[in-house]
C-alpha cells in the first residue's frame, strides 16, 4: 500500500494520537497539519484565529494542506475544519484513503472538558459549541471519507488495528 492516509474528524476525536501511532505501525511519516501550521506561522492556532479570524485560518490551512500533498505516502492528521473548504474534498477523496474518526458528542465533551480554553472555536460555551460544530460538519466528514471508524469504545491501539484492517480490506 503506497498511498496517503488522511484522518479527519472533530477536535478531540484522536486524529493526532491515532495518526502518530498509525505512522509508527506502518513505518511511514506522520504529518499533523495544525502543528506544521503553528511552526510555519510561528504562533499557536489560537493566536492565528485571534489575529486573522477563522476564514483566514481556513484559507491558510487549505493552501498549506494542498501544497504539502505533493509529497506522497504520509499519515496526515488534519485539522477538524479541513472539510469546510470544498477544494479540500477532492484532495481527501482522490489523493489517498480518507478515514473519518467518528466520535460522539458525549465522548468529545468528556475528552475536551479540560482543553477547551486552548481551542478557539469552543472557548466560550464549549458544550454547545462542540454540538454546533459537530452538527455542521458531520455530513461533510461522511462525504469525504472512504472509511468510517467509530472511536467511542475502543482503545487507541484497537483503533489503529481497525484502520489497518479496513485499509487492507479496501485494497483487496
Amino acid at each position: 500500500m503506497k498511498t496517503n492516509i488522511f484522518l479527519i474528524g472533530m477536535m478531540g476525536s484522536g486524529k493526532s494520537t491515532i495518526g502518530n501511532l498509525l505512522s509508527q505501525k506502518l513505518d511511514i511519516p506522520f504529518f499533523d497539519t495544525d502543528i506544521e501550521i503553528e511552526k510555519i506561522m510561528d504562533m499557536s492556532i489560537d493566536k492565528i484565529f485571534n489575529e486573522f479570524g477563522e476564514n483566514r485560518f481556513r484559507m491558510i490551512e487549505s493552501v498549506f494542506f494542498n501544497e504539502y500533498l505533493k509529497a506522497d505516502y504520509y499519515v496526515y492528521a488534519t485539522g477538524g475544519g479541513i472539510v469546510e473548504k470544498i477544494d479540500n474534498h477532492k484532495a481527501l477523496k482522490n489523493k489517498g484513503i480518507c478515514i473519518f474518526l467518528d466520535c460522539s458528542i458525549e465522548v468529545l465533551n468528556k475528552r475536551l472538558k479540560n482543553e477547551y480554553k486552548g481551542r478557539p472555536l469552543i472557548k466560550n460555551n464549549h458544550k454547545n459549541k462542540i454540538s454546533d460544530i459537530y452538527n455542521k460538519r458531520y455530513a461533510q466528514y461522511k462525504l469525504c471519507s472512504h472509511i468510517n471508524i467509530n472511536v467511542d469504545n475502543h482503545s487507541k491501539e484497537e483503533i489503529v488495528d481497525l484502520i489497518i484492517k479496513e485499509i487492507k480490506d479496501t485494497n483487496n
